[in-house]
């Protein structure tokens, strides 16, 4: 039986109340007119950041009022008192970004695949549902929380300095070229190190993340280091820079917010507003 298949029928069963838990008081829709788009990546056993938009057909819906998530550890060998969501949590919407999305921070202490019940309150106050997969890791590719940063020679303006070969940004802030990772932590200060291609990115989650950065420099100033590393050493040949692979990286785009020591604080795939940078800032300064 396909992981797919076994979650939709472990939600069937859940829905219809043959857990131990309490009887549900409001009935769910068991078809839903929003779809979940999952936007992040690279999820580990722990609390994971896990990033996701609601749309309602092909727009992002935007009469939300709450979201409220519950995982259910997925397997081939689970017994009745499995299919008890092992977490549930409130979602974290950020408007403040081109499309709007949300965060949660599940207590997923398996590897394997998650299925996630979202339940959805719309402005009307109707509730719908909409059910999405989470793949997790035993690790992390890229830096984990608590780990050290790569301390990274990446390029900058004092070694090219043609701002137009450092990022394919149409408008590109200089302030964001002019340290190296390593530079930026010896200065003792917070860094925000971010990968990202605003030009060549896929989707349309990619370009208002370094737009993130520039808000989030403008509110603190030279008390936080923020470099943006291309994801591209060439727009020609399209060849990826040394970095992504020391970071563990295959995809884009990506934040790392660093303490004054070097190690990660903070870690976002995906979209990123600046409130939510900003958040992450805040107990650092």
């Amino acid at each position: 039986m396909s992981h797919r298949y076994l979650f939709f029928g472990l939600l069937a069963i859940l829905l219809a109340g043959c857990s131990s838990a309490a009887p549900v008081e409001k009935p769910v829709a068991t078809a839903s007119p929003l779809q979940i788009v999952l936007v992040s990546a690279d999820f580990a056993v722990g609390e994971p950041r896990v990033s996701f938009a609601v749309f309602d057909g092909d727009k992002a819906a935007e009469d939300i009022n709450r979201v409220v998530v519950s995982a259910i550890e997925l397997g081939e060998d689970l017994t009745a008192t499995d299919m008890a969501p092992a977490w549930s949590g409130e979602a974290t919407g950020y408007a403040d970004y081109e499309v709007p999305y949300w965060t949660i921070y599940p207590q997923l202490k398996k590897p394997g695949y998650w299925g996630m019940i979202a339940e959805i309150e719309r402005a009307d106050g109707s509730t719908t549902r909409a059910d999405f997969v989470v793949e997790v890791q035993p690790d992390s590719k890229s830096p984990a929380i608590g780990t050290l940063a790569p301390a990274s020679e990446n390029r900058t303006l004092a070694t090219e300095p043609d701002i137009s070969l450092l990022t394919s940004a149409n408008d590109p802030d200089p302030a964001l070229y002019q340290m190296t990772v390593a530079e930026a932590i010896a200065t003792g200060r917070p860094t925000v190190v971010g990968f990202l291609t605003p030009a060549f990115c896929q989707t349309k989650w990619c370009a208002p993340v370094l737009d993130s950065l520039e808000t989030a420099r403008a509110e603190t100033g030279d008390a936080v280091n923020y470099i943006h590393i291309e994801v591209y050493d060439d727009f020609q040949k399209m060849t990826v820079v040394k970095e992504m692979a020391e970071w563990g990286l295959d995809t884009e785009p990506w934040v790392f917010v660093l303490d004054g020591e070097g190690q990660v604080v903070a870690r976002f795939s995906g979209p990123l507003s600046p409130a939510e940078l900003l958040a992450s800032l805040q107990p650092l300064l």
